[in-house]
Parts: C-alpha cells; sequence; structure tokens
C-alpha cells in the first residue's frame, strides 16, 4: 500500500510541475533574419519573466490597430539599459522586431527606442558595444 502512494504521489507531482513547461511556448514562431520597425503608442507594456510582452496601437498603411509583441526576459532587457520608469503606457515609442513567420501583426522585440531617444536592445552580434548582443540566445 505505501509502495502504491508513492507512485501516486510521484505521478502527481509529475503532472502538477508540468503545467508550467507546458504552458510556455518557443520563439520557433519568428524569423529572426529579419528586421521590421513600427511606431506606435503604448497600450501596455510588462517586462517580466519569461518574456516581456507589448501592446502597442500601431497606425499604417493597413490601418490603426493594437499589435501584441513579446521579448527577452526582464534580466536581459534590465542588462541592455532598460530602466521599469523608462517606457509607459501612452508613450509614443519604436520598435524593431524579428515578424511572425506566419505574417500575422507582431514578433519578437530586439531592440526599441523610447519616447526620449534612448536605445534599448539587442543590436547585431557585428556591433561589439552592446554585450548582451554577443549572448547565443540573442536575435540576429
Amino acid at each position: 500500500m505505501k509502495k502504491l502512494w508513492v507512485m501516486f504521489s510521484v505521478v502527481a507531482a509529475s503532472v502538477l510541475a508540468a503545467g508550467p513547461v507546458l504552458a510556455h511556448h518557443s520563439a520557433a514562431m519568428f524569423d529572426f533574419t529579419k528586421r521590421v520597425d513600427a511606431e506606435g503608442i503604448v497600450k501596455d507594456i510588462r517586462v517580466i519573466n519569461p518574456h516581456m510582452s507589448l501592446t502597442l496601437s500601431v497606425t499604417d498603411a493597413k490601418g490603426t490597430r493594437d499589435i501584441a509583441f513579446e521579448g527577452h526576459s526582464v534580466n536581459n532587457f534590465y542588462r541592455a539599459g532598460w530602466r521599469p520608469s523608462m517606457v509607459k503606457a501612452g508613450d509614443k515609442i519604436k520598435v524593431t522586431f524579428a515578424p511572425r513567420k506566419d505574417g500575422m501583426d507582431g514578433g519578437f522585440v530586439s531592440a526599441f527606442v523610447t519616447a526620449d531617444g534612448k536605445e534599448i536592445g539587442f543590436k547585431p552580434p557585428t556591433e561589439a558595444s552592446n554585450p548582451v548582443a554577443a549572448a547565443p540566445n540573442a536575435p540576429k
């Protein structure tokens, strides 16, 4: 009976631990060989782990719409110079991102320019001035 209880406990713990793992997705949906720029008004920004999320109200040839983006983790943005007070809802910013492979709006933010002109993010590894860009998982 004790052996059955131990086995049940191990299975239950495994199932509960797998939930957060299954909830996270890979970055395979983004085309890191391309870089696209968009400018808009920040509706929401959350720089938290496992990664940053940003909703930007963009007006372009397609009209005005809200576009959802994601990006690196908070520690990567922090190392690149980001601080919590730099971008807030209502700010007009420019983002550089790897677009989605399926052609839908949105992408993986690799850099952005704040309302006051400060550049934050991950420059291509050829630019040695940004040590974060040399990280093996940095977008190219």
